[in-house]
């Protein structure tokens, strides 16, 4: 078991600093910097498991899901847009940006969601690398930084001028915007004007995620 101090624990990390040593590291494909291990979500964000061994147990039962998928290990690491299933209680949530650390948004909408980082082509398919570390492999072109729902169909979401986004860091993280245009500057990173309740700013296509038709509060 690898075990991270409480004290120098990720800032996004929902614990207390006081009290026990001990935390838990995370583990899986997912940036350790987006996401949490499966135990601090039982543990900490839920409250559903008062000690390790009881996030254990949740888990060793099978009732703990993400984006459709039994969570195995109480390291594995539940991270931006993923949806989180509690089968005991039947309740979800997503896991979105905000300021400080995560926001675990109770949703009724279980579908899955990841951005398109970028693609190879494998004979007659393509393989998208995903912003949760993922690769997903199709025969259907979609668009880098679009967004793929999957549901019982897949829908992309592309990144163009009009759609609604998330806001993925910075002073405005966790806000939802609309792209009002996009700017392609050639050797330099690619940026998108867009406009809050607040303010209208410019910001790298990189720290926006399309929503599509998710729900997102």
């Amino acid at each position: 078991m690898v075990h991270q101090k409480r004290l120098s624990a990720p800032d996004h990390y929902p614990v207390s600093r006081k009290g026990l040593t001990y935390t838990t590291t995370t583990k899986g494909s997912r940036p350790a910097s987006e996401g949490i291990p499966a135990v601090v979500f039982l543990r900490e964000v839920t409250g559903y498991a008062e000690t390790k061994k009881e996030a254990k147990e949740i888990i060793r039962k099978g009732q703990l899901r993400r984006n459709g998928d039994r969570i195995k290990d109480i390291r594995d690491t539940i991270g931006l847009f993923d949806t989180v299933e509690l089968s005991a209680t039947e309740e979800v949530f997503r896991v979105l940006p905000q300021k400080k650390g995560l926001n675990f948004m109770e949703t009724g909408d279980n579908r899955p969601a990841a951005k398109i980082t970028g693609k190879t082509q494998e004979n007659e398919y393509f393989v998208y690398h995903l912003h949760n570390g993922e690769n997903y492999k199709s025969e259907n072109a979609y668009s880098t930084e679009s967004t793929l729902i999957f549901g019982d169909s897949i829908e992309e979401a592309q990144m163009e001028e009009g759609e609604e986004v998330v806001v993925l860091s910075g002073q405005h993280s966790g806000k939802k915007a609309v792209i009002n245009e996009i700017h392609e500057r050639g050797m330099a990173e690619d940026t998108a004007t867009v406009e809050t309740e607040e303010s209208e700013f410019e910001i790298q296509k990189d720290k926006l995620f399309v929503i599509g038709t998710m729900e997102v509060k």
